[in-house]
């Protein structure tokens, strides 16, 4: 389906579902500066045509206008006339819509997720085990373990959009960028936010559990 055929009700709800998201967001401090990004897909997926709407780079998430965001296809090119930029880190988004046809994604920059990122680092991904949360990605097996993958944090976007495929785990709905954020999905706005407040509650019992232990690398 090509953009033209989209509903323009379906990309005003698209928009407001984005905006509500934002300023919830960004009342828990998790857009600090400018940063973060959020993008939601309009119309059908096609791994090789596909389109969403994702945050303009450079905005105050905290308000409310009409620049907060635009529309742009599988490239991460702007689709309609505009003077607005898409987020820097609009490819990465291409990468996960790609690769697993979700509906949202959603990148926040937060201290437990850039600490975990960090103390991690090294070994390229977050353990985490036995955390009751781990159920909101439909995982149910008692003592359940899953690792998230943590990438490095290249200044150059495309580098880091080149490493998605070789990490992306299909049961485990985000990546992390080391001391910078995380990148969660899901099949709609309400499962995108569900994985991205639970990764952040992993995140933060994780460093107080390190914390407790007094453990060091």
């Amino acid at each position: 389906m090509g953009f033209e055929k989209i509903t323009l009700e379906h990309k005003r709800q698209v928009l407001e579902e984005l905006a509500d998201i934002k300023a919830l967001f960004a009342s828990r401090n998790w857009f600090p500066g400018t940063s973060g990004n959020l993008s939601m897909r309009v119309g059908d997926f096609d791994p090789e045509q596909f389109y969403f709407a994702v945050t303009a780079s450079g905005k105050d998430k905290s308000l409310r206008t009409p620049e907060d965001f635009l529309f742009v296809d599988k490239h991460g090119k702007a689709i309609e006339t505009t003077t607005l930029k898409p987020s820097a880190e609009t490819l990465i988004h291409c990468e996960i819509y790609r690769l697993t046809g979700c509906g949202a994604v959603f990148h926040v920059h937060t201290v437990f997720n850039n600490l975990i990122s960090e103390f991690f680092g090294t070994d390229g991904h977050v353990p985490i085990q036995g955390i009751e949360l781990i159920k909101a990605f439909n995982i149910w097996e008692e003592n359940a373990e899953i690792r998230v993958p943590v990438l490095p944090n290249f200044a150059d976007i495309p580098s880091i959009a080149e490493l998605v495929p070789g990490v992306l785990d299909a049961k485990v709905p985000g990546i992390l960028l080391r001391n910078h954020g995380i990148y969660a999905w899901g099949k709609d706005a309400f499962e995108a936010k569900r994985h991205l407040e639970a990764f952040e509650f992993l995140f933060e019992v994780m460093y107080r559990q390190l914390l407790l232990k007094g453990a060091t690398k």
